[in-house]
């Protein structure tokens, strides 16, 4: 697995009503045969997210739906992965954060590293805190 790909962008790829949608989706497409996946925390973060009526103003989705579009996605000719943090978080590195934004994205930057991954993001933040962890996505 080259990539973990950040909830912004992963959910921009599924979700055809974000604004980055076309952004999102080309750079998924184009990268998934290099090797790609989500935390665990991504995974639940998009499906709370497709459910949510504040995100998703073209509809909602039940459960059922949101974990099937997850599903639809992690399949498929190029198939993403589910990673799981292998320890707990790093202190060193989640005192690096300024404010608490960046809490969760210097987490995946951790799941990340220990895959042996690079966290596609387009959170200007966490490339500019771990730019040898991080791609842009644009």
């Amino acid at each position: 697995m080259k990539f973990l790909v950040d909830n912004d962008v992963f959910l921009a790829a599924i979700y055809a009503g974000h604004e980055h949608h076309s952004q999102a989706r080309k750079w998924l497409d184009s990268h998934k045969p290099d090797g790609w996946g989500i935390a665990a925390e991504t995974y639940l973060a998009a499906t709370r997210l497709l459910m949510n009526p504040a995100v998703m103003a073209s509809g909602t989705l039940p459960a059922k739906s949101a974990l099937l579009a997850i599903e639809t996605e992690l399949d498929g000719p190029y198939p993403g992965k589910v990673v799981l943090a292998r320890r707990r978080p790093d202190q060193t590195m989640l005192r690096k954060a300024e404010g608490h934004r960046q809490i969760m994205d210097t987490w995946l930057v951790q799941i990340a590293r220990d895959a042996g991954a690079k966290l596609a993001t387009r959170d200007a933040g966490s490339r500019t805190n771990w730019p040898e962890d991080t791609i842009p996505v644009r």
